[in-house]
């Protein structure tokens, strides 16, 4: 009998679910989240533009333009 009585578990309370759910949250929405919509902003001024600003044109090299 004592391993029937080792099996029986009380059901959680509801503090129990609402710190689980909190725990979840911070272990993994919020990084999913973040890592999801961080690069959806758009890029101010830092690298992103001089990327961009210094592509040259192919058809530029080929009429001497360049």
């Amino acid at each position: 009998m004592p391993v029937r009585r080792l099996l029986e578990v009380e059901p959680p309370s509801p503090l129990r679910y609402v710190m689980g759910a909190l725990i979840m949250m911070i272990g993994v929405v919020f990084p999913v989240g973040y890592m999801m919509f961080r690069n959806k902003r758009v890029p101010s001024s830092s690298s992103y533009s001089k990327q961009t600003e210094q592509r040259v044109d192919i058809r530029d090299i080929d009429n001497g333009d360049l």
